[in-house]
């Protein structure tokens, strides 16, 4: 039976990528280290977990919107995972500035490998005058929290903003 749906959009014949054979340069390879266990510093878990404290970075209001239990759960079990959720609170990033990336002693940089060629810089989507102050104001969180970084670098890809339901702008790329 073949299935007719389909649920992507077309790709054109001159938007496809068309691979080059070569060989993979050692010196891009990622480099995959555990200078530790990680199982090692796992603190053990309560067999009677704690009554939920807020704090600074885990409020009360943000532990409701992970909607931690749709009824599934009994209460000890969603106390137990807040508890957890408090243990490991600095792995979540509810804003930009809590954002971090991958630590550096377990994994190499990431090194895109590239053949000679003619590079491509395709111009943004003009941004509309009345929103582009808070454009600027997000692109400079994410260069704040090193979501993103500055460049000099002869690609760009097209980026353009949309309003999100709740009122704050999302930026989208397009490919």
């Amino acid at each position: 039976m073949i299935d007719d749906d389909v649920n992507t959009a077309y790709k054109r014949v001159d938007r496809k990528v068309k691979p080059v054979p070569g060989i993979f340069p050692e010196d891009a390879r990622v480099i995959r280290r555990f200078p530790e266990d990680p199982l090692a510093s796992l603190p053990a878990l309560p067999t009677r977990p704690p009554n939920f404290v807020p704090s600074e970075r885990l409020t009360a209001e943000r532990v409701r919107e992970l909607s931690i239990n749709d009824g599934f759960l009994w209460p000890e079990e969603e106390k137990l995972f807040t508890h957890i959720f408090k243990l490991n609170e600095l792995a979540l990033a509810f804003e930009e500035t809590h954002r971090g990336t991958l630590r550096e002693d377990y994994f190499s940089p990431y090194i895109i490998p590239t053949i000679p060629h003619v590079p491509w810089a395709d111009k943004n989507i003009p941004i509309p005058p009345g929103i582009q102050n808070e454009v600027i104001r997000l692109l400079k969180e994410k260069i704040d929290a090193g979501v993103y970084e500055p460049s000099q670098a002869s690609y760009r890809s097209k980026w353009f903003c949309v309003l999100k339901k709740n009122g704050k702008l999302r930026i989208d790329f397009r490919q």
